[in-house]
């Protein structure tokens, strides 16, 4: 091997390596499931936590989850936010009176403190998020 392609090939993966780490840097967050068995230990370690209520055929439920991915991103650390399948749990969905998806719960210290109802954008999600953040 020449010198030549030894250089050409480092630049290669030094610059594929530099992507890589950008858009790991940039990745969203991960968004736990909620479930019966998870729920009171979520809302008890976090003060406040924001609640994705969705249902796989729903698709706004679909077309709401890039924006709530995207405020879970900015608010990472400030927020604990997860989401709830309400077909994968029935009594959850019950419990907290969900009766239209996609609805988002926000908890403060374990109790729901606000409810938004349908797809909205991040501006009104960070709205509603905002007042229980210091």
């Amino acid at each position: 091997m020449e010198q030549d392609e030894i250089d050409r090939l480092f630049s290669d993966i030094s610059s594929k390596l530099r992507e890589l780490s950008s858009s790991v840097r940039n990745n969203e967050v991960t968004l736990p499931e909620v479930t019966k068995t998870n729920i009171s230990d979520i809302l008890s370690k976090n003060k406040v936590v924001v609640v994705d209520c969705w249902a796989p055929w729903c698709a706004p439920c679909h077309l709401y989850e890039p924006v709530f991915k995207r405020v879970a991103t900015k608010y990472n650390g400030r927020a604990f936010f997860c989401r709830l399948n309400v077909d994968d749990n029935p009594e959850l969905a019950d419990q907290f009176q969900i009766m239209n998806i996609p609805t988002t719960l926000i908890f403060v210290n374990s109790e729901i403190a606000d409810i938004v109802v349908g797809m909205v954008e991040d501006e009104v999600l960070e709205e509603h998020l905002s007042r229980f953040l210091q």
